[in-house]
């Protein structure tokens, strides 16, 4: 589903020129849970940022279904990352005053989907994180693992091929953390490809697969033993 090769990215700000990346290679297949480790500054985010088609590389190639980063103008590549892909971050980014549900149906707005259809969507994504109580609370009403719950509502309403989810765990306590970190692998056991970007060692030890990263390198791949799912997908 997505391949990295010798993937470079550098910023330039006056004579100064700053390696975020430096000859990042690996693929992702459909269906993989796939954590991206490293201290900050180790290029994780930024390599999230280019694979999310929200930033472009400055050499090398990164193919998304098979179609070059380099091939695509940005137009097509906003088109795709709405259509394609949905993104977890560690601040929430919900509308303030605005229920769940239209929190969720955001991605929805520009569609041509029929609008009974877009409502079904909505309560489909909400139901799978569990918050369908909460389905016309404010979002501000909710705690912060509630609101994250939101965002991934909102990340998988669109039936996405794959998730990035960059520090999702990172403004929550270790509860709430873990809480989301079972949703994320339910949605996995069902199907989706998930992309985690995050510091923290117990968080990535829930993926199926560790690439470990330091000054804009990949320095260890690595497969672990998932914890066993119950039939719904969560944590036993």
């Amino acid at each position: 589903m997505m391949e990295v090769v010798n993937l470079e990215k550098k910023y330039y700000d006056d004579s100064i020129v700053t390696t975020a990346l430096n000859g990042v290679s690996f693929s992702i297949k459909k269906g993989e849970f796939v954590a991206i480790v490293g201290p900050s500054g180790s290029g994780k985010s930024t390599l999230m940022h280019i694979m999310g088609f929200l930033d472009r590389p400055t050499s090398g190639t990164y193919r998304f279904k098979g179609k070059s980063i380099d091939s695509l103008t940005d137009d097509e590549l906003a088109y795709i990352r709405n259509q394609e892909m949905g993104f977890v971050f560690q601040f929430f980014n919900l509308l303030p005053r605005t229920t769940v549900f239209d929190n969720v149906k955001l991605p929805l707005i520009y569609s041509k989907i029929p609008n009974k259809k877009k409502n079904e969507m909505v309560k489909e994504a909400i139901k799978a994180v569990g918050l369908s109580h909460r389905i016309n609370h404010l979002s501000n009403q909710l705690s912060g693992g509630e609101q994250q719950r939101v965002a991934i509502a909102r990340a998988i309403v669109n039936h996405p091929a794959v998730i990035f989810a960059d520090e999702p765990t990172g403004n929550l306590d270790s509860k709430a953390g873990q809480q989301i970190m079972e949703i994320l692998q339910g949605l996995n056991k069902r199907g989706h490809t998930i992309v985690l970007v995050t510091h923290e060692k117990y968080t990535s030890e829930m993926a199926r697969r560790i690439i470990e990263m330091k000054d804009g390198k990949v320095v260890n791949e690595k497969e672990i033993n998932r914890p066993r799912l119950a039939k719904d997908g969560f944590v036993k």
